[in-house]
């Protein structure tokens, strides 16, 4: 059956980013369901540790695939080539296609093989067989990233045609394929299941973005590059890219590794404290990013510099008017969140408590991470990648450095009790995951720090000319509703505190929702007392996406009407 709405391409930035917004939200929704799937079958323990685990090397190696699958440095030239000549721009993919194949073939053939060797590295604290256990999962995982890549190529079409959907759609199957795996094989094959779940929803993710690929007239074909310059134009700019994001991934595997030698399910609760600060900065920072990069590598094609920075800081607003409450609201609930999410099962009461403490910590980064993912788009659509490269080299030594320091040595000093009264677990005997996690989120914050400077100094060098002037007001706005925001939310969760206690998952849900509820609202009403031009663009997406969706805004920078007198 031909699914029409895959081809369906939507121009307009804020609808696009409703839509991936959307989708995101039910993906990572999936995957909060997932989670506690696994967290209520497992708990917070070592066989978890060992599935988490398991995901390392399999992950790196999707990193390095991207030197040829990377849509942030194929969607530029794909553009330039499709601009000139359509029966180009697909030797391109096909070329990139088969040159991929190839390698990866390749690369997870070696990595199959010396898949004991490099577990010994990438889990010191575990014991033999536990580490044997993790080589059997990684090499079943080691299809995924040839499926991913593939999906990844064929990514840049799927942007390039603005064809949303099938984006959106594709990490929703992803989750719904490791669902599939936790229900129906783990109760047959236990840890194994979860790795057959993690390839099936590869297949899945693959799938959506190939056969929109193929409806849009690029379809897969053996093609050998000989030489094509577009292909070295590629992997020309992948190259520091690829660098650059390995070493955000080592990092990762370095705090995995570390957090192998802390007591048994740190990792599984660093893994969960992550994917919980990481679900705004997947709904909100990735949508905007993935929607703006486009706009922005026209914008530079062009020397169009007032409709690049244009653009790129109407981005940077639209990520902080939802991140920025975000954060203070996760702040607030972080044991409700935790409690609701993963609150099931074997998972237990200081599992949550410390999940909830390394939560609080992660958060410091969320604004960054959400800010860092939308810099990077706008490096590559300057096309430079060496600059970002440098930069996380410096960021992800600083990341390590701080997480091992805080971890295994600040862990001991006199700043233990302060810290721990800081995130409430006083009473805990060990909180080593917790330093671990705000060293990490210290490192990405100077990353953000060091990488917008960098961002601002290229733009003026390449535009030949000084970057239009960032309009801070409507940014104080959204500050100040926040951090207002905030004290309503804490004001209505403290006075449940003896009408409504915490025991049973539905009084937990309540009452976090309730409290929530309270202080998105005090966010958007006080947003609208200070005549916020941010909450104007997004009623008008609102109205234009709910009520009226076959009529779509031509435009998402408007000069906004008196809001008290629309």
């Amino acid at each position: 059956m031909k699914l029409s709405f895959l081809s369906q391409e939507i121009t307009n930035i804020h609808s696009a980013a409703f839509l991936l917004g959307a989708a995101g939200l039910f993906s990572r929704l999936l995957g909060v369901l997932r989670d506690r799937m696994l967290a209520g079958h497992f708990g917070a323990g070592r066989e978890l540790d060992i599935y988490y685990t398991a995901f390392q090397l399999p992950d790196f190696i999707s990193v390095i695939l991207l030197l040829g699958a990377g849509s942030a440095a194929i969607l530029p030239v794909f553009q330039e080539r499709l601009a000139k000549n359509r029966e180009e721009a697909r030797r391109l993919i096909s070329s990139l296609c088969t040159l991929f194949l190839i390698g990866s073939a390749v690369l997870c053939i070696l990595a199959f093989v010396f898949a004991s060797l490099l577990i010994k590295f990438l889990a010191p604290g575990f014991l033999q067989s536990e580490q044997q256990t993790v080589v059997d999962l990684t090499r079943v995982m080691l299809l995924s990233p040839i499926l991913l890549g593939l999906s990844g190529i064929f990514s840049a079409v799927v942007q390039s045609f603005q064809r949303f959907w099938a984006y959106a759609l594709a990490p929703i199957f992803y989750n719904i394929g490791i669902i599939f795996g936790i229900l129906i094989l783990v109760p047959r094959w236990g840890l194994w299941g979860l790795s057959v779940g993690v390839v099936i929803g590869a297949f899945l993710h693959f799938l959506i973005q190939a056969g929109s690929a193929t409806q849009s007239g690029f379809g897969f074909r053996f093609l050998w590059p000989n030489n094509d310059v577009a292909v070295k134009k590629v992997l020309t700019l992948s190259f520091p890219r690829v660098l650059a994001i390995s070493l955000s991934n080592l990092t990762t595997i370095v705090l995995v590794a570390l957090s192998s030698t802390l007591m048994a399910g740190s990792i599984s609760i660093f893994n969960f404290a992550q994917n919980l600060y990481s679900f705004p900065v997947y709904i909100f920072a990735v949508s905007y990013a993935t929607v703006i990069f486009p706009r922005l590598s026209k914008a530079y094609i062009n020397h169009n510099k007032e409709t690049f920075f244009h653009e790129f800081f109407l981005s940077v607003r639209a990520i902080l008017f939802w991140i920025i409450p975000s954060m203070v609201l996760f702040i607030v609930l972080r044991a409700h969140i935790v409690r609701v999410a993963y609150g099931a099962g074997a998972f237990s009461w200081e599992d949550t408590r410390l999940t909830a403490a390394a939560l609080a910590a992660l958060v410091i980064a969320m604004c960054a991470a959400s800010l860092i993912t939308l810099f990077l788009r706008a490096f590559y659509a300057l096309e430079s990648t060496w600059a970002p490269l440098l930069i996380n080299i410096t960021a992800s030594l600083l990341s390590i450095g701080l997480a091992f320091l805080f971890a295994f040595t600040l862990s001991h000093s006199w700043l233990e009790n302060e810290i721990k009264a800081l995130f409430r677990t006083s009473d805990l005997p060990n909180i080593q995951i917790v330093w671990l996690s705000l060293g990490f989120a210290i490192g990405n914050f100077l990353d953000m720090v060091f990488m917008g400077f960098a961002l601002l100094r290229l733009a003026k060098k390449k535009f030949k000319g000084s970057p239009l002037p960032f309009p801070w007001a409507p940014l104080l706005k959204i500050i100040g509703a926040a951090i207002g925001a905030g004290f309503v939310t804490y004001g209505v969760r403290a006075s449940f505190s003896q009408t409504l206690p915490l025991i049973t998952f539905v009084e937990v849900f309540v009452q976090g929702v309730i409290a929530g509820l309270c202080g998105v609202g005090a966010y958007f009403g006080l947003l609208y007392l200070f005549r916020s031009e941010d909450l104007y663009s997004f009623w008008k997406i609102t109205k234009s996406r709910l009520f009226r969706i076959g009529v779509l805004p031509k435009s998402w920078s408007e000069e906004p009407p008196d809001l008290h007198n629309p």
